[in-house]
């Protein structure tokens, strides 16, 4: 899959930490995303997106 961009985002309930899948894709992915500010101190290079993924859709 030439040219095929990988995005991961990072679960929303480990805010301090890492999470292991975490870890090992950081370094490969395109784009890393997180959905708490303090994420990205664990995550630097991370897009902070929000919690748009918990609340969608849900009522």
């Amino acid at each position: 899959m030439m040219g095929a961009k990988l995005v991961y985002i990072e679960v929303f309930d480990r805010i301090d930490k890492p999470t292991m899948t975490g870890k090992m894709v950081y370094p490969i992915v395109d784009k890393f995303v997180v959905q708490w500010e303090e994420q990205k101190k664990v995550y630097p290079k991370a897009v902070n997106l929000g919690q748009h993924f918990l609340s969608r859709g849900r009522k």
